[in-house]
């Protein structure tokens, strides 16, 4: 399967997952270090093909193909510029986390998380395919960051690959589910940290 069908089968999986809808989030693929493979806007994601994405030069963020490129083109080519091993950006609406992230504390409760996350960094949100959010998102991962949480929004996750990138994103997710059934019973009483 080449880089291109896996991004698909990723963003079509992370749909079914109920980790986006069928018009939110997006993803991309670092391609031959000059490119980046992008997901269009207005594309059912359970419909999708690789035919689909699009093209951008990582440079000049010019892009090609027959279909508009992601809203967040810019978050995604200022991430690949600020960081080398990053080669697949995921960016979901995972509800769990973003729940978590406006009324908790993403504090280690399982170690599988603390392997594969690290610790997430947060931040408020700006308005969807903004500048500001662009630059905020890009910031976190310039100071290494693997996943980062946008209050209200989302997150945004990057890997040496998409199975890593997705992998951090599904991490979090089950931490979050963690946080939340322990409040159900009363909070958690034993931290890793």
């Amino acid at each position: 399967m080449d880089s291109k069908q896996e991004l698909v089968e990723c963003v079509k999986s992370l749909y079914a997952m109920g980790l986006t809808t069928s018009i939110s989030g997006n993803h991309s693929i670092r391609f031959r270090n000059r490119w980046m493979w992008l997901t269009p806007s207005g594309i059912p994601r359970y419909k999708m093909r690789a035919g689909d994405l699009v093209g951008v030069d990582l440079r000049t963020g010019k892009a090609s193909g027959r279909a508009k490129p992601s809203i967040e083109l810019d978050m995604h080519r200022r991430i690949y510029n600020a960081r080398n091993d990053i080669n697949a950006i995921v960016h979901t609406h995972s509800p769990f986390t973003i729940g978590v992230s406006i009324s908790a504390e993403f504090r280690h409760v399982i170690e599988e998380a603390r392997i594969v996350v690290g610790q997430p960094a947060i931040i408020t949100n700006r308005p969807s395919g903004s500048s500001e959010l662009a630059k905020a998102v890009a910031a976190e991962f310039e100071k290494g960051a693997q996943a980062v949480i946008i209050k209200n929004h989302g997150v945004v996750a990057g890997g040496r690959n998409v199975h890593h990138a997705r992998a951090v994103v599904e991490s979090l997710e089950e931490w979050a589910k963690i946080l939340i059934v322990s409040r159900v019973f009363g909070g958690v009483r034993d931290w890793l940290d």
